[in-house]
């Protein structure tokens, strides 16, 4: 009777563990992963051909990173996602550049702009005035903005517009930047069918609907601006 027993739990144990070792994805969910291919001219780190005319010399117009540090894979609609945390995010605006220029949070959240340089800014969100007026940001000040919309906004400098920061919020944790090579890779993503939005340098570029559990890495093409405009 004990023996039989015995061997009745053992079963049960290695049908569980066989179970379990089947479907890893069940209880971790899937990565979705692939290639995002910016065109030619995002290559650069040149967003705009020229200098910047100062007291002490010119400034050549150029941010670290190129577009790869301005590029935000995110899905959206997926069932039972939560969005992440509030929280306080810091941005950093010397030597006529934003650091970091791309910030993802949840809704909520507060934006910290701190001007570490020599230079004052008129920082605002043109497309969206009621959300961050126009407001000069003098050398050692700082300016704290609350984001409580799901979406994607752009604060520009009124004085530089080669200065630019991506406030992306979302409402899951399922996103992604991009490696060196334009690389992503979302993990722990539900099985079910998800949009996937691209944001890059200041505008959504383009979506698609997807299904999570596909195991093929996916190929993404970002249109230069002119031939989605000619699409459109």
């Amino acid at each position: 009777m004990m023996r039989t027993r015995s061997h009745a739990l053992a079963a049960l144990a290695l049908a569980t563990a066989l179970v379990g070792a089947a479907s890893p994805a069940l209880a971790t969910g899937f990565t979705v992963k692939g290639t995002v291919k910016l065109p030619e001219g995002a290559r650069s780190t040149r967003l705009y051909s020229g200098y910047w005319r100062l007291e002490n010399g010119n400034v050549p117009v150029q941010t670290v990173g190129g577009a790869k540090a301005e590029t935000v894979v995110v899905l959206e609609d997926l069932k039972g996602a939560h969005a992440p945390p509030a929280r306080t995010v810091t941005v950093e605006i010397g030597g006529l550049d934003a650091r970091p220029r791309l910030v993802i949070m949840g809704p909520g959240s507060v934006l910290e702009i701190k001007n570490t340089g020599k230079m004052t800014h008129e920082l605002s969100t043109p497309e969206n005035t009621t959300l961050m007026p126009i407001e000069r940001l003098p050398p050692g000040a700082a300016r704290h903005v609350k984001f409580e919309t799901v979406g994607g906004f752009v604060v520009r400098d009124g004085e530089y517009p080669h200065i630019m920061i991506s406030v992306i919020v979302v409402d899951s944790p399922y996103y992604s930047t991009l490696d060196e090579r334009g690389g992503f890779s979302i993990a722990g993503v539900p099985d079910g069918k998800a949009k996937l939005r691209v944001w890059t340098r200041g505008a959504w570029a383009t979506e698609q609907e997807i299904e999570t559990s596909k195991k093929e890495d996916l190929s993404i093409k970002v249109a230069p601006p002119n031939e989605k405009e000619a699409a459109e």
